[in-house]
C-alpha cells in the first residue's frame, strides 16, 4: 500500500493542480477554470488509488487517481454533478507549492469596480456593422412547453414591458440557478428537459437562454448577452435584453436573480445605460421582488456589488433563433475605448471586437 509521500510533488491536468505534501498529510487543489487556489482537500489512500475530496462554493468533485508505473502521471478519474471524467496529471515538480487558500470570487470593493468603469467609460463608431435576426413568434418549435406550461393561459392579456415581466415571474417560480453544466443542445426545451434530471438548477446562461426564447416566442425581440470583467480569469454572468416596442429601448433582466432596474424617474435600465449609472453613483432601484432561488431577497446594494464587475465589456452572437445558445459561435464584444486586454479564458467562441455602442445595442429591424 501507498503512502502519501508516493505522491509527494506539484501535479497538473488541464482542470487540477495538485500540490502534494507527504511530509505534512496535505493536499492543496488549484483550479483556474474555478476561480480557487491552494483549497486543502480531504483525502484517503485506498490500496495503491489516492481520493480526494473537494467540497467548496466552485465544485463538489471526488477525484480518484494511482500512480503510472513511471510514478511521472497520475491517472483515474474525476466525478462531479454525477459526470465521470478520466483524467492524467503530469508531475511538473518533484517539490509541491505551500500557499494560503485564495477565493477568487471574493469580490473587489464596489469602489474599485466603479473607478475601472470610469477610467474606460468610452465609447466611438469603429464602422463595425452588425446584422441581429431574431426568430419571433414560433409557436411551431415550442408547443411542448406552451401546453405543459400553460404559457398561453399566463400570458393571455398581457403586452411588452407587463408581459416580459409576467414571463420573468414564471421563470423564477420555475426554475432555480446553481453552478452546473448545461445539455449539448442548448435550446429552452432541452435546458427544461434537463432541469428536470437535475431540479437544482442550471447555470446562468441557461436561464438567459430559457427566458430570451420564451420571450421571442411571444414577439418579442430578445436575446442573451454574456457580461464579463475586465481580467480574462474571472468568470463571466448571462442577461438577457428585451425589446419594448412601446418604450422602444432595451431593457435589462437578470433571470439569475429575478432582477430588473430602473432609476430615479422610473425609466427602466438596460446595459448600456446601467453601466453609466453605476460609473456616475446614479440612484437605482431593483424591483421588491428580486430573489436568489426564492430565499435570498436582492436589494439593490447586494445587486450593485454583484453585477459591476460585470458591467465592463459585454458579448453576444447574431442570430437569435431556436437553439441559438451554443457557445462555439463566431461572437461580437464591446469594449471601451482603450481596453487592450485578453478575452475570457473559459469560452471556445471566436470574437469580432468593437467599440461602437450603437452597432452593438442595435435596434431590431
Amino acid at each position: 500500500m501507498y503512502k502519501l509521500l508516493d505522491f509527494h510533488g506539484k501535479w497538473t491536468c488541464d482542470t487540477w493542480t495538485l500540490n502534494i505534501d507527504g511530509n505534512q498529510d496535505l493536499v492543496l487543489v488549484s483550479s483556474e477554470k474555478l476561480w480557487f487556489e491552494f483549497f486543502p482537500a480531504e483525502w484517503e489512500l485506498k490500496a495503491k488509488e489516492l481520493e480526494l475530496r473537494i467540497s467548496n462554493n466552485s465544485t463538489n468533485t471526488n477525484i480518484i487517481i494511482a500512480l503510472s508505473d513511471n510514478k511521472e502521471n497520475l491517472v483515474g478519474n474525476s466525478v462531479s454533478d454525477e459526470q465521470r471524467t478520466e483524467v492524467r496529471f503530469n508531475r511538473i515538480a518533484s517539490t509541491p507549492e505551500i500557499g494560503e487558500f485564495k477565493d477568487i470570487l471574493e469580490p473587489d470593493p464596489l469602489e474599485v469596480r466603479v473607478q475601472e468603469l470610469n477610467d474606460f467609460a468610452k465609447y466611438q463608431d469603429d464602422n463595425v456593422v452588425i446584422s441581429f435576426e431574431y426568430d419571433l413568434n414560433r409557436r411551431d418549435l415550442y408547443m411542448k412547453i406552451i401546453e405543459e406550461f400553460g404559457l398561453d393561459e399566463i400570458t393571455a392579456g398581457h403586452e411588452d414591458v407587463d408581459l416580459m415581466i409576467v414571463l420573468l415571474n414564471w421563470m423564477s417560480d420555475n426554475f432555480r440557478h446553481a453552478s452546473s453544466g448545461l445539455p449539448d443542445e442548448r435550446n429552452a426545451i432541452s435546458i427544461i428537459d434537463y432541469l428536470k434530471e437535475n431540479p437544482d438548477g442550471v447555470n446562468c446562461r441557461g436561464l438567459s437562454i430559457i427566458f430570451a426564447e420564451v420571450l421571442r416566442l411571444y414577439g418579442i425581440p430578445a436575446k442573451h448577452i454574456t457580461v464579463c470583467a475586465p481580467e480574462a480569469n474571472h468568470p463571466v454572468h448571462a442577461v438577457v435584453h428585451a425589446y419594448s416596442s412601446k418604450l422602444q429601448q432595451w431593457i435589462l433582466f437578470d433571470p439569475t436573480v429575478k432582477v430588473y432596474l430602473t432609476d430615479e424617474k422610473g425609466s427602466f435600465m438596460n446595459l448600456y445605460t446601467l453601466r453609466k449609472a453605476v460609473a456616475d453613483g446614479e440612484p437605482l432601484f431593483v424591483n421588491e421582488d428580486a430573489n436568489y432561488n426564492g430565499n435570498f431577497m436582492m436589494t439593490i446594494a447586494d445587486y450593485k456589488q454583484y453585477i459591476a464587475p460585470y458591467l465592463f465589456r459585454f458579448y453576444s452572437a447574431t442570430n437569435f433563433s431556436f437553439g441559438s445558445g451554443e457557445d462555439e459561435t463566431t461572437q461580437f464584444m464591446l469594449i471601451p475605448v482603450g481596453f487592450a486586454g485578453e478575452v475570457p479564458r473559459d469560452t471556445k467562441s471566436t470574437f469580432i471586437t468593437t467599440t461602437s455602442a450603437d452597432a452593438f445595442f442595435a435596434t431590431p429591424q
